[in-house]
């Protein structure tokens, strides 16, 4: 089944845009303003983000060539996510060795190396051991485990169901198995970095965004059903954007709300909102995000991600009031972000021709583009 023509997509710069918003919510958050109490659900709109595009490129090539060739897809994804990671690691365990006693280096070496291996987000969840300055990494851990499965049980689905609604119904099982699983465990008092930082607990929101790329990228929103939906994106997206703000201002996530429901709706907005920027051509959203100084920082977003956390705690023990620990911190990590991206990401990234499945790539990098200047969160978170 090829894709609609109203599913080509294409690179969308409004996509970066959300991405950074997404990016200046969670350093807000982890900064302290007040505003932005809920900002976390910064990594939320990551994970959304991150299910929709690699399903869109997955679904895109399987469609253009007959497969998946599941080694590229997993060079594409080191290539793009480990040598910013190993970048900062390098320099936290030198800046630990340096700066630091004997001991406390020690603990950070153990920290970049359990970041490395993509595993902070259980050690968080059983409370078997926190990084101090590296713990915003459960999010990229939730990222890679995600993107270890999903490819496999996608390509294992679209070979054998003909019916793609059926894979965007097994898509949305999956969504609703994760949401009920995290129900059940907090009605037994599970605690929450459990509920937080698990796989398991936090793989519906990833899930609704790899719906919406299956319903999308195998032209199951069609023109008609496009256009039926132009007058209530005009009710919609201002809703899920005012929702959003109200989240961003007043969520906790340690509220057990916030586990019963308050994470589905702030997941099904986020679809709402991609939503109307890839298929609504009188979006005002893709017009406000796709604004060139947004469009950059969501460009930076994985670097700013990174490096903001280590850059906060480290400031932060200096001694400096709230105000300069923010200015001081925010510019520190736009500078090393940027330096991250274009002084390594940028160079490593065109390494990615090589593991692409067609001749002419230019179509499938547009798609491609948007992961690739953007970071994960999307470990959010």
């Amino acid at each position: 089944m090829k894709c609609d023509s109203s599913s080509k997509l294409g690179y969308a710069p409004a996509l970066d845009g959300l991405r950074g918003v997404s990016v200046l919510g969670v350093m807000g958050y982890h900064a302290g303003v007040p505003l932005l109490k809920g900002g976390f659900i910064g990594v939320d709109i990551f994970f959304v983000l991150s299910g929709f595009l690699i399903t869109a490129l997955l679904i895109r090539e399987f469609d253009e060539s007959g497969s998946i060739s599941l080694k590229n897809f997993y060079m594409r994804r080191v290539l793009r996510l480990g040598p910013a990671l190993i970048f900062l690691l390098i320099v936290f365990c030198l800046a630990s060795y340096a700066l630091l006693s004997k001991e406390e280096a020690r603990k950070n070496y153990i920290d970049a190396l359990i970041s490395l291996g993509y595993f902070s987000n259980w050690t968080r969840a059983f409370l078997m051991h926190r990084p101090k300055f590296l713990g915003h990494t459960w999010s990229l851990s939730i990222e890679w485990q995600f993107y270890i499965l999903w490819p496999i049980i996608l390509l294992v689905l679209l070979h054998t169901l003909k019916n793609r609604h059926h894979i965007a119904f097994i898509a949305s099982a999956i969504a609703l198995l994760s949401w009920l699983f995290r129900i059940y465990l907090c009605m037994t008092d599970i605690p929450p970095e459990r509920l937080y930082n698990g796989l398991d607990t936090r793989v519906d929101t990833l899930m609704i965004g790899c719906v919406l790329g299956v319903l999308l990228y195998s032209g199951l929103i069609t023109d008609n059903i496009i256009r039926m939906l132009q007058k209530p994106f005009v009710i919609i997206t201002p809703v899920s954007m005012a929702g959003l703000l109200a989240f961003c201002a007043l969520a906790k996530w340690r509220d057990p709300r916030m586990f019963y429901f308050g994470f589905v709706l702030v997941e099904l907005m986020v679809a709402a909102l991609v939503l109307d920027i890839s298929v609504n051509s009188r979006s005002f959203l893709r017009r406000l995000l796709s604004m060139r100084w947004l469009v950059w920082v969501g460009s930076i977003s994985y670097g700013l991600y990174l490096w903001h956390y280590p850059v906060y705690r480290a400031i932060a023990r200096l001694g400096f009031d709230n105000l300069i620990l923010i200015t001081i911190a925010s510019l520190t990590t736009f500078a090393v972000a940027a330096l991250s991206y274009y002084a390594i990401e940028i160079p490593v990234l065109r390494l990615k021709k090589h593991f692409t499945y067609s001749e002419d790539i230019n179509d499938i990098q547009q798609i491609d583009a948007v992961l690739s200047n953007g970071g994960k969160c999307t470990t959010l978170g």
